[in-house]
């Protein structure tokens, strides 16, 4: 009896510990996924840049906050979702084809991190230019963007 008791604490004794074990090594695991997002803003601003030159939302999708602010010339002004905005952009960027894109000046300090640059892009055979600012904000360990201007 005292013989059985004994290997049923063992085996709960060790199942606390395998269970331990792996909560650790999912907490190691969401640690480094989170990596992904907790980059410096200098490497945001650069996978921005990149989404904006080849005209892929999907690139920077990720980094849209919940309440997005989006000023385009398209008329297109306010507060949309990460979803929304997500739309409205790849919307924008099929009627307003970039042929090039390149952040001009990049500020990374914590407080406030910004970049503008300059969206040429072709609309209805006529090739156009527009100034770009991004803007970012730290939300919980992730860089988010808050404001998009295309004017």
């Amino acid at each position: 009896m005292i013989r059985k008791k004994f290997q049923i604490l063992l085996i709960f004794f060790t199942l606390g510990i395998v269970s331990s074990l792996m909560t650790a090594q999912e907490n190691k695991l969401n640690d480094k996924a989170e990596g992904i997002y907790n980059q410096n803003p200098a490497f945001i601003f650069s996978e921005i840049e990149n989404g904006i030159s080849a005209g892929k939302v999907r690139i920077i999708s990720k980094y849209l906050s919940a309440q997005t602010y989006i000023n385009l010339f398209s008329g297109i002004t306010g507060y949309y979702s990460s979803n929304q905005a997500y739309y409205v952009l790849v919307d924008f960027f099929k009627l307003y084809r970039v042929t090039y894109f390149n952040f001009d000046n990049v500020h990374t300090d914590e407080g406030n991190p910004f970049a503008t640059g300059t969206y040429k892009y072709l609309f209805r055979g006529k090739h156009e230019t527009s100034e770009v600012y991004v803007s970012l904000k730290h939300v919980g360990k992730r860089w988010k963007i808050t404001q998009i201007t295309i004017n």
